[in-house]
C-alpha cells in the first residue's frame, strides 16, 4: 500500500492540487483529506475511475448545467454515517430522523440527476440506489420538504391524543380561573400520553428504516466518489492534462515472474514501460510564474533498475524528481496527469528519501535518518514492486564515502524488480545506472548576454537573472559519469573575487 505523509504531499506539489479542490459534500471532502493511491487489489477500480473521468471530460461542455446542479445538491447533504451506525442498534431521536429524511430527499434528487449524467456519459459504478420507499417512511404525506415532525399519519392513537390536547387547550382559553388548574392537569396527562406514543413511533420508524441502511451507506459512498470525480475534472484545468496509461502487468504478477528464471527476468524488465513526455508540475509552475519565469516541461523514460539524474546546483534536479513523483502519484490516485503523454507501471509502493522530509527529532543526524529510511526501502524492495525515489541521498556525509554509498545502492537496485530514480551531485554514480539524464541547466546559456543582464540589474539580483536563463529540462546522456560543472560558471557570473577564481582554475 502506498501511503504518503502530509510532508511528502506538500513537498512534491500534491497538497497544492488537493488544496485547490473544493468538494461540495462531506463525503467528497473526506476523500480529498484521505487521498491515497489505489492498491494493486483495487486496480480495476482505478481503471474504472480513469475511464469515468475520460467520459465526463468528453461531455463536460454539454453537461455544465447538470454538473452544477449535482454540486448544489451535494452542498445540502450532511454526513449521516454516524446516524446510520446508531440506527442499527438504538432508537433515533427527532433530530437524527430529520437528518435521515434530509439525506434521503437529496439522495433521491442526486439519483435523478446522476442517472441522466450517467446515461449521457456512459459512466459506470456511479448509480444511486432507489430509496424512495425509505423516504416515504419519514415523509408519509409525500411533500418532500426538508423538515421532520412526528406526523399524526403515523398513528391513529397519536391523532386522537393530539385532538384531545387541542380541545383541552381551547377549553383552557375560555375557562374560568378556578377551573384552569384542572384543565392544566388534564393537559399534562395528555402530553405524557403523547410523548409515550411519539417514542413508540420513533422506535417503529427506526426499525422500519433498518432494511435500507446499507443502501443509504452505498449512496453516501457514491456521492463521495461522484463529488471527487467532479473535482478531478476541475483539476484538469490546472495545466495541460492527459489520461495516464498503465503499462505491463501488476506488481504482484511481475514480481512472481521476476523470481523464476534469468530469461523471465529479462522478459519482465521489458514489460516495464515508464514514459513521461513534457510533464509539468502546477505547483512549481505557479511559483515560477509569480517570479516572472516559466516551467520547462520534462521528458524522461525509465526502466527496471536505477536511473540517475545529475545537474549543477540551482539546476532544478530536485524539481525534476518531484515533478515525476507528483504525476505518478496523481495517476495512481485516479487523476489525469500534467503531461502530453504518460505511461506508468502500476506500483505497489512508492519509497521516497529526501532531506527535507526527514525528521531528526529522535536525535539522529540527517545522515543517520537517511540510513534508517534506506533500511525500510530495502525491506520493501524485497517484497513489493516499488518506485524508489532518492533525492541527493547520502549528502549528509563526506563526499568520498557518500559517493561510494550511492554507487552501492545504485548497483543494488539494478538487480531488483524496481524502478528507481536517483538525483545526485556525486561523480561516477551515473555510470552504474541503467540510464543517465542531466538537467540542461546553463548548458546552452549565452554567457556574455547574462553578464550584461547582471551588470544592468545589479549583482544582488544576479541569482534571479541566472535562474531566468536556467533550463530545467532533461536530456539523456551516454558514457558520462561526471556531473556538470556549472558551479564555477555561476561563481564567475556572480563576481566572485578573481583571486579565488584563479585558484579554482588551477584546481580544475
Amino acid at each position: 500500500m502506498i501511503q504518503l505523509t502530509y510532508e511528502q504531499k506538500n513537498s512534491i506539489g500534491l497538497q497544492y492540487i488537493l488544496d485547490r479542490l473544493n468538494p461540495s459534500s462531506p463525503y467528497g471532502q473526506e476523500r480529498v483529506r484521505r487521498m491515497t493511491p489505489y492498491t494493486v487489489e483495487e486496480k480495476d477500480l482505478l481503471m474504472e475511475e480513469l475511464s469515468n473521468l475520460e467520459k465526463l471530460m468528453n461531455k463536460k461542455e454539454d453537461l455544465k448545467q447538470e454538473i452544477n446542479h449535482l454540486r448544489r445538491i451535494f452542498m445540502q447533504m450532511k454526513d449521516v454515517r454516524p446516524t446510520i451506525k446508531k440506527a442499527r442498534e438504538m432508537c433515533l431521536n427527532d433530530i437524527e430522523l430529520f437528518e435521515m429524511k434530509n439525506f434521503l430527499i437529496y439522495s433521491e434528487q442526486a439519483r435523478s440527476e446522476a442517472n441522466y449524467v450517467n446515461g449521457q456519459t456512459k459512466m459506470t459504478g456511479l448509480g444511486y440506489m432507489d430509496l424512495e420507499a425509505a423516504l416515504d417512511i419519514l415523509d408519509p404525506d409525500g411533500r418532500r420538504i426538508p423538515s421532520f415532525y412526528i406526523y399524526e399519519a403515523y398513528s391513529e392513537k397519536l391523532d386522537d391524543i393530539r385532538k384531545r390536547k387541542r380541545e383541552l387547550e381551547k377549553s383552557m382559553e375560555i375557562a374560568a380561573e378556578e377551573t384552569k388548574k384542572e384543565y392544566q392537569n388534564l393537559r399534562h396527562q395528555v402530553v405524557l400520553e403523547e410523548e409515550e406514543e411519539e417514542q413508540i413511533i420513533r422506535e417503529q420508524l427506526t426499525k422500519r428504516l433498518q432494511p435500507y441502511l446499507d443502501a443509504m451507506l452505498y449512496n453516501a459512498n457514491v456521492t463521495g466518489r461522484l463529488d471527487l470525480l467532479l473535482e478531478k475534472l476541475t483539476a484538469t484545468y490546472f495545466g495541460k492534462a492527459v489520461k495516464p496509461v498503465f503499462s505491463g502487468m501488476t506488481g504482484i504478477d511481475a514480481e512472481n515472474m521476476y523470481k523464476n528464471t534469468e530469461n523471465e527476468k529479462a522478459n519482465t524488465a521489458s514489460d516495464i514501460s515508464f514514459k513521461l513526455e513534457n510533464v509539468t508540475n502546477p505547483w512549481v509552475a505557479s511559483v515560477l510564474k509569480n517570479r516572472g519565469l516559466e516551467f520547462t516541461p520534462l521528458s524522461i523514460e525509465l526502466t527496471q533498475g536505477a536511473t540517475v539524474i545529475t545537474g549543477a546546483n540551482m539546476g532544478g534536479k530536485s524539481i525534476s524528481l518531484k515533478t515525476i513523483v507528483l504525476n505518478v502519484v496523481l495517476a495512481m490516485c485516479g487523476f489525469y496527469v500534467y503531461a502530453d503523454y504518460a505511461e506508468i507501471p502500476f506500483f505497489e509502493n512508492i519509497q521516497m528519501i529526501s532531506e527535507e522530509l526527514q525528521s531528526v527529532q529522535k536525535g539522529l543526524s540527517s545522515f543517520g535518518a537517511e540510513i534508517i529510511q534506506m533500511k525500510d526501502v530495502i525491506e520493501n524492495v524485497e517484497k513489493e514492486f516499488c518506485f524508489v525515489v532518492l533525492d541527493e541521498f547520502s549528502r549528509g556525509t563526506n563526499p568520498h564515502e557518500g559517493a561510494a554509498l550511492v554507487r552501492a545502492v545504485t548497483k543494488y537496485l539494478n538487480h531488483k524488480h524496481v524502478v528507481a530514480l536517483l538525483v545526485t551531485h556525486f561523480d561516477h554514480v551515473a555510470e552504474y545506472g541503467k540510464a543517465h539524464y542531466q538537467v540542461v541547466g546553463l548548458k546552452d546559456m549565452d554567457e556574455s548576454r547574462v553578464e550584461n543582464e547582471i551588470q544592468n540589474a545589479g549583482v544582488q539580483k544576479g541569482v534571479a537573472v541566472i535562474a531566468s536563463h536556467m533550463n530545467y529540462g532533461l536530456y539523456r546522456v551516454e558514457n558520462e559519469g561526471n556531473c556538470p560543472r556549472d558551479a564555477f560558471r555561476i561563481c564567475r557570473l556572480l563576481g566572485l573575487q578573481s583571486d579565488v577564481m584563479n585558484l579554482l582554475d588551477e584546481q580544475d
